[in-house]
């Protein structure tokens, strides 16, 4: 994926992810984006100052468990610079799911996720997949499951964490910039010459009009019905003032129906899941 459209999506598509990641995301794009596409090439896996970045991968452990790894932003289609800064592709992760569910090796799946989560495109269909799997599915964090992480951990059978992981994020949000009041300041006057109400919505220097923010915020509902619908499809017993965007550290997650269990650490998974 290019940095301007990463940066596309950052400011203008529905997004998955913690306000805090997203702030983080786009400043780093937003800082680098002329750099990198003037700086030296690099190879795939390297950071910014071309050391070499290790990219986890599935492993299946002697007992047959598949641990497939879920660790950073979630995004679709990523290049490999991207996935060697830390982002994670759902492609990726499908065929991982496929490997898994078709292997005699494996018995079980456990996701290890550490996600803010991320995009929209692909995060539903993965879900999908992931609820498919006749084999048992476990989902483990002592980190992060948020946002569109939380929606592909609620596909599993159960969801552990740690007491100091968070949890929750569910929602879905549009990051719309408007830079009218500073065009407006340097004097920049926009006149946009265009077919039909919503062509060109959002340009730079303009406003978003009652018929355009209307047909954002039905965007955003229906994103985020089928998320909700997915997570009560599969923890029944989660409640509406616990899918309002906010997120839940570990007892408080598994009190509200988010988590199946606080656990110590991820061999305690692992010991239950063998018992």
């Amino acid at each position: 994926m290019k940095f301007h459209n990463l940066l596309r999506i950052l400011r203008e598509e529905p997004l998955l992810i913690t306000p805090a990641a997203h702030r983080s995301i786009l400043s780093l794009v937003e800082s680098r984006i002329f750099a990198v596409e003037n700086a030296p090439e690099r190879a795939p896996g390297e950071d910014g100052c071309g050391g070499k970045v290790e990219v986890e991968s599935m492993v299946v452990d002697d007992n047959g468990i598949a641990h497939i790894p879920i660790a950073g932003v979630i995004g679709q289609k990523l290049g490999a610079f991207e996935r060697g800064a830390g982002a994670v592709d759902v492609l990726d992760i499908a065929k991982d799911v496929a490997y898994a569910e078709r292997s005699n090796d494996v018995v079980a799946v456990l996701f290890d996720i550490d996600s803010p989560g991320g995009m929209v495109s692909g995060t539903p269909e993965l879900a999908n997949k992931i609820a498919a799997i006749e084999k048992p599915t476990y989902a483990y964090s002592n980190g992060q499951i948020c946002s569109a992480a939380y929606w592909l951990a609620a596909s599993c059978d159960e969801i552990f964490a740690t007491s100091t992981a968070d949890i929750g994020s569910i929602g879905v949000y549009i990051p719309w910039i408007d830079l009218t009041a500073y065009y407006d300041r340097e004097g920049i006057s926009v006149d946009l010459i265009k077919s039909g109400k919503f062509k060109g919505m959002g340009y730079p220097g303009t406003s978003l009009t009652d018929d355009q923010r209307k047909l954002l915020q039905e965007r955003v509902d229906n994103i985020a019905e089928m998320f909700y619908g997915h997570v009560l499809a599969n923890r029944y017993d989660v409640e509406d003032d616990s899918m309002q965007g906010q997120t839940f550290m570990g007892e408080d997650a598994a009190n509200r129906g988010l988590l199946s269990l606080v656990v110590q650490d991820k061999d305690e998974v692992l010991s239950m899941i063998l018992s």
